[in-house]
């Protein structure tokens, strides 16, 4: 993995745990304490091939009910163009 942000270009990147949503067409999976390097500057996550890796097999295995999710929250959505100024 990289040094430095590729976004803002700041060097101090760290270890830590984020929450991660996976989307695939009208479906998600939020996964939390996922690890990842954040910029301490912008904010910026980065994730291994193998930690989304290992999150898309999941999603998947949900997906065809050979797995059932710990937990099951209802999400609110909104159009842009609707929202009050």
């Amino acid at each position: 993995m990289s040094e430095h942000c590729v976004f803002c270009g700041h060097k101090h990147l760290i270890s830590t745990n984020t929450r991660y949503i996976y989307q695939k067409n009208e479906r998600m999976l939020v996964v939390e304490h996922v690890p990842c390097l954040e910029c301490t500057f912008c904010g910026e996550h980065y994730f291994d091939a193998v930690v989304l890796e290992r999150i898309e097999n999941d999603y998947q295995a949900i997906a065809d009910q050979q797995k059932q999710p710990q937990r099951i929250m209802q999400v609110a959505v909104e159009e842009f163009s609707s929202l009050a100024l």
